[in-house]
């Protein structure tokens, strides 16, 4: 819920509602957002411990694809999610056995007592995680996450507003860009290369329905650029259709899981 007044003519008040909140990568596919194929893909990258960044544009979906990618998660693995405020509810009915919730609390009156959103990832890392769920990247607290990506917790996630993959990159830049450490953009694409794996893009049918839209498999990355491969791309009707093939290190990976990339189909 969020509400304004005295900035407006009238009080006005908007809630929003999550309509699926128990859904699952089988559950995406029967709303038509990805076929069969891709969400085996996704629960195959989530087996293998990619790291994956959702992107997209305002009520494209994203909280709703990271929730149905934690139900791949095995039950034996310890979650930690950061959000401001609560959406994923990984911890309800349904639940998961081992999640722990956490939120950025504002200062009192006094300005004190304040914890953000950038110490709460950092937190995180100490907490045993097998996995740290951001619910959404929009400010400094990517710098912590991107460390944590590249020290080891792997298949970790987040969102991010962006309108394409590569342009996810560039938000992930300008956002360490302003935080307090003012990162290089070049220091910023090296983490973003050895920490980010794929990137999965979300956006709308002309009928207005959420799909699929893309997804970037990176590669590397040098000091002017991240050096990645797109896999899928927005076809004629905006869902994904698949434009390349993944890196021999990822469909190693994915085989180790049981994966096999073929039934993908063969791009071009």
């Amino acid at each position: 819920l969020f509400a304004v007044m005295s900035v407006t003519e009238r009080v006005c008040v908007s809630i929003r509602r999550h309509r699926f909140m128990q859904l699952s990568l089988g559950g995406l596919t029967d709303l038509g957002s990805m076929t069969p194929a891709m969400a085996g893909l996704f629960q195959a990258m989530v087996a293998a411990r990619l790291n994956i960044v959702v992107s997209g544009g305002m009520d494209t979906g994203k909280t709703t694809t990271v929730r149905a990618l934690c139900s791949a998660i095995g039950p034996l693995e310890r979650i930690i999610t950061v959000e401001d405020p609560y959406e994923l509810s990984l911890d309800t009915d349904p639940a998961h056995p081992d999640v722990v919730p956490m939120q950025p609390r504002d200062p009192n009156i006094e300005g004190e007592g304040g914890i953000d959103m950038t110490t709460l990832v950092r937190w995180a890392t100490r907490m045993n995680a097998s996995r740290v769920i951001v619910g959404e990247v929009r400010g400094p607290e990517v710098i912590p996450l991107l460390n944590a990506l590249n020290q080891g917790t792997d298949g970790s996630m987040t969102t991010i507003h962006a309108s394409s993959t590569r342009e996810a990159f560039k938000k992930i830049a300008g956002y360490a860009r302003q935080a307090k450490e003012q990162l290089p953009f070049d220091v910023t694409y090296q983490l973003i290369g050895g920490g980010v794996h794929v990137v999965v893009q979300l956006g709308k049918t002309a009928d207005g329905a959420r799909v699929v839209t893309g997804l970037r498999e990176v590669v590397d990355a040098d000091p002017a650029q991240v050096r990645s491969n797109e896999i899928f791309k927005p076809g004629p009707d905006r869902r994904a259709v698949l434009c390349g093939r993944l890196s021999d290190d990822t469909v190693d990976k994915l085989l180790d899981v049981g994966f096999d990339p073929a039934v993908l189909g063969r791009a071009g």
